[in-house]
């Protein structure tokens, strides 16, 4: 297994490693990226390391800060715009096959 990280646009990083319940993931968001809104199979927890972004999950809208978690159930549209440079962790349930 490899923990590398891969540029995916001009404003965010990832890296990531998948097992066979679940997949970890550790983003570096630059402040003003926005990922756009999207749903997925997987249930999806995310916990803010660093930074400060605003996220909108199945309709509603906050911020989360260093230490919070965000739960997002599978199939729920969400997005996030990074409101200074952030780093995140998520860790999806079933692992994320459509990365491999």
């Amino acid at each position: 297994m490899t923990w590398r990280w891969e540029r995916l646009s001009d404003c965010v990083e990832r890296r990531y490693i998948s097992g066979e319940g679940a997949t970890v993931a550790q983003f570096k968001l630059k402040a003003g990226c926005v990922v756009q809104r999207h749903s997925h199979p997987n249930e999806q927890i995310t916990v803010v390391l660093e930074g400060l972004l605003e996220f909108e999950v199945g309709g509603r809208r906050f911020t989360a800060s260093q230490g919070d978690v965000v739960h997002i159930p599978p199939g729920v549209e969400h997005e996030a715009v990074a409101l200074t440079d952030a780093v995140v962790v998520d860790v999806f349930a079933p692992p994320r096959r459509d990365w491999r």
